[in-house]
């Protein structure tokens, strides 16, 4: 079977470093480039703790340094992932640089000189994603889908309206979602639902598994017990079987100002999207197992 393209975009973060790790193990998908941007924290920590994510599990894959703002409104960020963004393991600095281009100069150079369109897995806010639409809108036609994780039909995580994702960049995730691509949207209806805890990884000896429960001790999504929330690898599932969950087209629009920025809202009209409603939890479980099993 043939291997699916992808560029990465990401802020780790915690949970972004499982799905950096899943996305390495996955023989499905061929990743090409992974780009960083302000999200989780500041962009210096989440480029750092992206090159110390590959360093962990031995890959070589380009990494770009992009957008360290937002588009519009202040950078912002939260406790939730610790002062460093991966609290809890000691990941040694990175002997890895990134590559000397800006992020979107990379993805407009790979996309345009590739033979085959490419997925792009955003697992941050879009402002990465988003910036190169604006400034290469023809580089469209070389894009297959994105795949993002963000927003929510049902509540947000960091105001009662908004999720992290989108809250961080909302008129990046405007342009993103009235872009005409393909989109899928990896949101909080199912990502609350993909908990992995300590039952999970108590199967597994590896090193990995090791990492894992250390970080997800000190994440602030969910428990060990019960299972911390797996937001950003659900669009790595998804990417690689997207059956284990339910798919919906919808037109959604984002909130751009007030006190419900950064809401992704359900409106009447033609669908922009399709939005992820359901998860088979028992199969995403399992779908992790899978994949750890595999790891170093």
């Amino acid at each position: 079977m043939a291997k699916i393209p992808v560029i990465i975009s990401t802020d780790p973060g915690i949970d972004d470093a499982a799905a950096l790790g899943t996305a390495f193990y996955r023989n499905e998908l061929d990743i090409r480039l992974i780009t960083t941007l302000h999200g989780n924290v500041d962009i210096g920590k989440t480029t750092a703790n992206t090159l110390k994510v590959l360093d962990f599990f031995g890959q070589k894959i380009p990494v770009a340094r992009g957008m360290q703002t937002p588009l519009v409104i202040a950078p912002v960020s939260t406790d939730v992932h610790g002062e460093s963004g991966m609290d809890g393991y000691d990941f040694p600095e990175s002997g890895q640089t990134v590559i000397p281009e800006h992020a979107v100069e990379a993805m407009r150079s790979l996309l345009e000189s590739s033979d085959e369109k490419i997925t792009i897995i955003s697992i941050g806010p879009l402002t990465n994603i988003a910036m190169l639409l604006l400034m290469y809108p023809r580089i469209k036609s070389k894009i297959d889908r994105i795949v993002f994780m963000g927003g929510s039909l049902c509540g947000g995580n960091v105001t009662s309206a908004a999720e992290f994702n989108i809250w961080a960049d909302p008129h990046a995730a405007e342009i993103v979602f009235e872009s005409g691509l393909e989109l899928v949207m990896i949101g909080l209806d199912v990502t609350l639902k993909a908990l992995i805890g300590t039952n999970e990884l108590a199967k597994h000896r590896n090193k990995s598994a090791e990492m894992f429960a250390a970080i997800f001790g000190h994440y602030r999504d969910g428990d060990m017990e019960h299972g911390v929330m797996m937001h950003d690898m659900c669009a790595v599932t998804y990417v690689t079987n997207p059956e284990i969950f339910k798919v919906e087209p919808k037109r959604v629009t984002v909130v751009t100002e007030g006190p419900a920025i950064g809401m992704t809202m359900e409106v009447s009209g033609e669908p922009n999207i399709r939005v992820a409603t359901g998860i088979d939890q028992e199969a995403f479980r399992n779908w992790f197992s899978e994949t750890l099993a595999r790891m170093v």
